[in-house]
C-alpha cells in the first residue's frame, strides 16, 4: 500500500517539472508573440467597390472592387443594431468576456466531440473567425492553433466593436458577395442600416455556409438558418418570446437591386464627383425615366445612328435630376461616351449671353435696332444660316431669329473679352484666350462647350442672374453669386418666350434657344421654365454631319416635351423690371431713323376671303416721311392688301429709304401648306 503513495520527493519533482514546462511555455509564447507580431491590416476588409444611388436608393451603378468582389465596407454605427446582437448570439455568446479564444467553449466542444467520436461542433470565436477570414480558414490542428494565436493578438490590439465590424464587413455571402452591406443591398435592395430583426438574423446566418444558405438557390434552408439564429437570440435573452414569434413568422422580401438601363452615365459621373464607396446622387428615378422615354421616342423618328445627351436641372437646388449620356450605354461602338460632359459645339445657344452682356452694360435694349447686313472682318465674312439679310430689326427679333451678323456686330463693339467675361460669370468654362477677331467666332458657337456646362449657364439666366454650380451629389455645397441683373435675365426671357399674355396663366411656359453647329454635326436646344432648366444635344460622336441635325427640328421638340411634361411643366408668373436706359449704344451702323419693323422682309401672309389687312410698325416715321405700297403712297394705320407679292418702302427726304418685300397668299394656299 505504501508503494502506491508517491513520496514527497516525487511530488516535488513532478511539480518542478510542471512548473518548468509552464515557464518554458510562457516564455515560448512571449517569444512567439514578439517574433510574429500581428500583421497590419488584419481588420481591413479589402479593396472596396462602389455604388452610385438615385434619390430613392435605386442603384444607378454597381462597381466591383479591384479583385472583382462586391464589397462595400461600412462602420458598425452605420448598421442596424440588430446585426451585432444577432451575430454574437449565433456565433459567440461569451464574446464580450473572453480574450479572443474561449477556453470554456474549447473544453465543452472537446468533450462533445470525444463523446460522439467525431467533430460535432467547433469552438471558434468571432475573433478567431475574423483571423480565419484573413488566413483562409485553416482546417488542420496546426492551422487552428495559428488562428487562435492571431485571435489573441487581435483581441489585444482592437476593441470588441472593431472586431464585430470587421466580421460583418468581411463575411462571405457566396459568389462575389462580401460583407453585410453588399448582402443587404443584393438580397433586400436596401442598406444594412435599415435591416429589421428578422432580416438581420437572415443575413447573419448565411456566412456559416454561404453556398448552402444562398437565398436565390436555397431559400427554405436560408429561412431555417434564420430561425436557428433567432432561437439563439431568444435563448440568450437578446429578444423576448413575442419578438421571436413575429420574426419567425415573417417571410423575407427578397428584392435584388434593380439595374436600370442607360443610367450608367449618371452613375459613372458620380464617381468623378465623389470618391466615397456609396454615393447618393440627385438623380430622380421618375424624371430619369421620363427623360429616357421622351428621348427614345424622338430618336426613332430621326434618321441615322444619332446619339443624345440630356441634362435636367432643378433651379431651386441647382441639382441635376435627370441625365442621359448616349442613346444606348451598351452600344459597343460609342454608347459609353458620356455626351452630357463631352465638348460639343453649342451653335447659337451662346447668343443669349452676347445680348445679355450688351443689356447688362446699358448698350442695348430689346427694342434697339440692330443691322442684319453683310459684314467683313479682316477677311472673315460671316453669314446667316439661310444666307439672307434682314436689314434693320430689333435686338429681340435678331435674337429670336438667331441672326448671326447682328450678334457679331454687338460682340465686336462690346469687345470679345467683355462678352467672354459675362459668359464665365454665368458658369460657362471658356479658354482663357478669347481676344481678337478670331475670338468673335465664340458668338456663333465657335468654341466647344459641354451640355452640362451649358445647362449651368442657362440655369443662371432662368434663376434671374444668380449663379449656382450644378451638382450631382446630394448635399454638395452650392456657393451663390450674382452674375447678371434680374432685369437683364427677364429681358432675355421675354425675347425668347415672347411678351406675357393671358394664356400664360394656364399654358405651360418655356423660354428656349436652339443651335446648329457648322456642318450640321450638332443640334442643340437649351431652355427653362420657372422650376427647371434643360439642355438637349443630338449628334454623332464621330463628328459626321447630317442635314437633319437642326436644333429647331431635332433637339427642340425633345426639350419642349420634357419641360411641358406634367412632372415638370410650370406656368408663367409675372416678372417686372425697370425701364431700359441705353447709355452708349452698340451697332452704330444700324439705321435709327427709318425702319419697317412689321411686316418683316420675306414674310408670307395668308388672306381670308381674299382680303388681308396689315398695320405696319414703323421706326422713325414722322409727318415728313411717306410709306409706299408697290410704289404708291399709303396711310400706315391699316392697309388692305390683295394676294400676290408686294413691296413696302419708307422714305424721307435726306435719309436712305428702307424697304421690305412680302407675299400674300389665299386661304386655299394656307390649307395646302398645312
Amino acid at each position: 500500500m505504501n508503494r502506491l503513495i508517491p513520496s514527497r520527493r516525487c511530488v516535488l519533482r513532478c511539480c518542478g517539472v510542471l512548473s518548468s514546462a509552464v515557464a518554458v511555455s510562457v516564455i515560448a509564447f512571449i517569444c512567439l508573440w514578439y517574433a510574429y507580431p500581428l500583421p497590419t491590416g488584419m481588420l481591413d476588409p479589402g479593396p472596396p467597390g462602389s455604388l452610385s444611388l438615385a434619390q430613392d436608393g435605386d442603384v444607378l451603378l454597381d462597381i466591383t472592387a479591384d479583385d472583382e468582389m462586391r464589397r462595400l465596407p461600412i462602420g458598425l454605427n452605420d448598421m442596424s443594431p440588430w446585426l451585432p446582437l444577432a451575430l454574437i448570439a449565433a456565433e459567440d455568446a461569451r464574446f464580450a468576456s473572453h480574450i479572443g479564444i474561449d477556453p470554456i467553449a474549447i473544453i465543452s466542444s472537446l468533450g462533445d466531440n470525444i463523446a460522439s467520436g467525431r467533430v460535432v461542433r467547433g469552438a471558434s470565436t468571432i475573433t478567431m473567425q475574423v483571423a480565419g477570414m484573413k488566413l483562409g480558414h485553416p482546417r488542420s490542428w496546426s492551422g487552428k492553433a495559428v488562428e487562435g494565436f492571431r485571435a489573441l493578438q487581435i483581441d489585444a490590439a482592437y476593441d470588441k466593436q472593431e472586431i464585430l465590424g470587421a466580421w460583418l464587413n468581411m463575411a462571405s455571402y457566396g459568389g462575389n458577395l462580401i460583407g453585410i452591406e453588399s448582402a443587404s443591398r443584393t438580397w433586400f435592395g436596401k442598406p444594412a442600416s435599415t435591416c429589421t430583426l428578422a432580416e438581420s438574423a437572415f443575413l447573419v446566418g448565411i456566412p456559416k455556409s454561404p453556398e448552402r444558405f444562398r437565398p436565390d438557390r436555397n431559400l427554405s434552408k436560408a429561412i431555417a438558418r434564420r430561425d436557428e439564429v433567432l432561437g439563439r437570440m431568444l435563448l440568450t435573452n437578446v429578444i423576448d418570446q413575442e419578438r421571436y414569434e413575429r420574426a419567425v413568422s415573417s417571410q423575407p422580401l427578397l428584392n435584388r437591386s434593380r439595374r436600370p438601363s442607360n443610367d450608367d452615365h449618371a452613375g459613372w459621373l458620380a464617381t468623378q464627383h465623389d470618391t466615397a464607396p456609396i454615393r447618393h446622387t440627385t438623380i430622380d428615378p421618375t424624371l430619369q425615366t421620363i427623360a429616357k422615354t421622351i428621348a427614345n421616342r424622338h430618336l426613332i423618328r430621326l434618321p441615322g445612328e444619332l446619339d443624345i445627351a440630356v441634362v435636367l436641372v432643378d433651379l431651386r437646388t441647382s441639382s441635376v435630376r435627370a441625365l442621359i449620356g448616349s442613346a444606348d450605354y451598351w452600344d459597343p461602338q460609342d454608347g459609353q461616351i458620356n455626351g452630357a460632359v463631352s465638348l460639343r459645339s453649342p451653335g447659337s445657344t451662346l447668343k443669349p449671353f452676347v445680348y445679355a452682356a450688351a443689356f447688362e452694360a446699358g448698350r442695348l435694349s430689346p427694342n434697339s435696332i440692330v443691322d442684319d447686313a453683310p459684314l467683313d472682318i479682316n477677311g472673315w465674312r460671316p453669314r446667316n444660316i439661310d444666307r439672307t439679310w434682314r436689314g434693320p430689326l430689333t435686338a429681340a427679333d435678331a435674337l429670336v431669329e438667331s441672326r448671326n451678323t447682328p450678334a457679331i456686330r454687338i460682340g465686336r463693339d462690346l469687345g470679345v473679352g467683355h462678352v467672354a467675361a459675362t459668359m464665365r460669370r454665368c458658369g460657362l468654362r471658356l479658354p482663357e484666350s478669347t481676344e481678337g477677331s478670331a475670338g468673335l467666332s465664340l458668338i456663333v458657337g465657335g468654341m466647344e462647350i459641354t451640355p452640362w456646362n451649358l445647362a449651368e449657364a442657362y440655369a443662371t439666366i432662368a434663376r434671374g442672374g444668380e449663379h449656382l454650380p450644378i451638382h450631382l451629389i446630394e448635399d454638395a455645397p452650392t456657393p451663390r453669386r450674382r452674375a447678371l441683373s434680374h432685369d437683364t435675365c427677364r429681358a432675355i426671357e421675354e425675347c425668347l418666350a415672347g411678351k406675357p399674355t393671358d394664356a400664360d396663366s394656364i399654358m405651360p411656359f418655356l423660354a428656349a434657344k436652339t443651335g446648329t453647329s457648322s456642318g450640321h454635326r450638332d443640334a442643340i436646344a437649351a431652355g427653362w421654365n420657372r422650376n427647371w432648366a434643360a439642355v438637349v444635344w443630338i449628334g454623332r460622336f464621330d463628328d459626321k454631319g447630317d442635314p437633319v441635325l437642326l436644333g429647331a427640328d431635332a433637339a427642340l421638340p425633345i426639350l419642349q416635351e420634357l419641360l411641358h411634361h406634367p412632372a415638370t411643366a410650370t406656368t408663367r408668373t409675372d416678372s417686372h423690371w425697370s425701364p431700359w436706359i441705353v447709355r452708349r449704344p452698340v451697332g452704330r451702323s444700324a439705321p435709327r431713323q427709318l425702319a419697317i419693323l412689321e411686316p418683316r422682309d420675306g414674310d408670307i401672309l395668308y388672306s381670308i376671303d381674299f382680303v388681308t389687312t396689315i398695320t405696319p410698325r414703323l421706326l422713325g416715321h414722322t409727318n415728313k416721311s411717306v410709306l409706299f405700297l408697290d410704289g404708291s403712297p399709303v396711310q400706315n394705320e391699316s392697309i388692305v392688301v390683295s394676294a400676290g407679292q408686294h413691296e413696302l418702302r419708307l422714305a424721307q427726304f435726306g435719309h436712305e429709304p428702307h424697304a421690305i418685300r412680302f407675299e400674300v397668299k389665299t386661304s386655299d394656299s394656307y390649307s395646302a401648306a398645312r
